[in-house]
């Protein structure tokens, strides 16, 4: 059977340069996110219970139990064929065969809605039964708070592979999030917890995109979307500003203006005789102003900054050079870069954190170790947990 090679891109940035850490385990050379492949095999799992034997009859006639037994094999076969059938064809359950649909989660994002109320939003979809033509994606957004379903939306089923469908998310300066996912372009509504297909929306009203979208993508570095158009020009969309370009540097120049204020950065020093120099904290005071060094002589392994503002810096990082090794999650003095407090090292991968009334709240993800564990820890403000909403592979 004829397969499609596809490069292995990071989720995160798009850059197909990495680093093997294991089987199907990858570790960005760009980002340094690691992620993996998922390879589970679809598997339907059919269990039936037969009633206990019956004590054992009077001996009969070798011709009068070998008819018994024909009939008892074919009441059986009629049965099974009968409760297969009925599944295919939509009929009723039956209490003799139930069948296991296994369930896959193919992306998992974290935002705060109107209320700044932490939304935990899962894409998944079930294994295909026999004779169905594609998969169906269901968006579920979760209260971690209570761990209730808050909404359940069906989106446009594309394909019958799971390989088929890759999403990534992404949160823009204004606040939007955009899911990308199979060419479809998804705006989040927050305040009605619904994905709203913009596809071929966005730039309805731009001329020059008129032919439609062939493709879009993420630019992260510009914090805009990269669209190209069905007759083959590129432009530019900047969510922080609703603008279109056309001409690259007249968009460069109004994506530099419209960066988000950047309080910290996590950097490696670079230059001539450097080499792989440790990390540095540095805060900037201010727009222009020259940043000041919080590094405090600490040494950052696998560092993350999972969430940064004026007054807080929340991030993760290994504590010990170990490479692949659990990751810890700390909340730094945005003055002074001191631990304020520290979560116990975890084997999950921290992916976000977004502010909440109560404090905060952080996606992780496990890898095959495991077995894909996801959810969200709640956090209050001084470090301590307050719930840890958990999803496993089959819930």
């Amino acid at each position: 059977m004829a397969k499609t090679i596809r490069p292995l891109r990071c989720p995160t940035c798009g850059s197909p340069n990495k680093t093997t850490l294991g089987p199907d385990l990858f570790r960005c050379a760009a980002c340094q996110t690691e992620y993996y492949l998922d390879t589970d095999d679809v598997t339907v799992t059919v269990r039936h219970q037969l009633p206990p034997p019956a004590p054992a009859p009077a001996p009969r006639p070798a011709r009068a139990l070998a008819a018994g037994a024909l009939l008892v094999l074919l009441a059986i076969g009629a049965a099974l064929w009968l409760g297969l059938r009925g599944r295919g064809s939509g009929a009723g359950p039956t209490s003799a065969i139930p069948v296991m649909q296994p369930i896959f989660y193919l992306a998992e994002y974290l935002y705060a809605d109107a209320r700044q109320q932490p939304v935990y939003v899962t894409l998944r979809t079930e294994a295909p039964r026999w004779g169905s033509d594609s998969l169906t994606i269901y968006a579920d957004f979760f209260d971690p708070r209570t761990g209730q379903r808050r909404h359940e939306q069906v989106l446009e089923p594309l394909g019958h592979r799971l390989d088929d469908h890759t999403y990534e998310w992404h949160t823009f300066a204004n606040g939007q999030v955009y899911l990308l996912g199979h060419q479809r372009l998804y705006r989040l509504d927050r305040r009605a917890d619904q994905l709203l297909d913009v596809t071929n929306t966005l730039l309805a009203n731009y001329a020059p995109a008129s032919s439609g979208t062939a493709q879009v993508d993420f630019d992260i570095s510009h914090d805009a979307l990269r669209i190209l158009t069905n007759d083959g020009h590129t432009c530019y969309y900047l969510p922080a500003t609703g603008q279109v370009f056309a001409d690259g540097e007249a968009f460069y120049e109004a994506a530099k203006a419209s960066q988000p204020r950047r309080y910290f950065l996590l950097e490696r020093p670079s230059g001539p005789g450097l080499g792989d120099a440790p990390y540095q904290l540095l805060r900037y005071p201010a727009a222009g102003a020259p940043p000041l060094d919080l590094t405090n002589g600490r040494r950052f392994f696998e560092p993350r900054m999972l969430y940064q503002a004026a007054d807080a810096l929340l991030i993760a990082a290994a504590p010990t050079a170990k490479a692949d090794g659990p990751h810890l999650v700390q909340r730094l003095d945005a003055a002074t870069g001191r631990v304020l407090w520290s979560r116990p090292a975890s084997p999950y991968d921290f992916q976000e954190a977004v502010r909440t009334p109560d404090g905060f709240a952080l996606r992780y993800r496990s890898g095959p170790a495991l077995d894909y564990v996801h959810g969200v820890v709640l956090l209050a403000a001084d470090g301590r947990e307050l719930r840890d909403f958990q999803r496993k592979r089959l819930e």
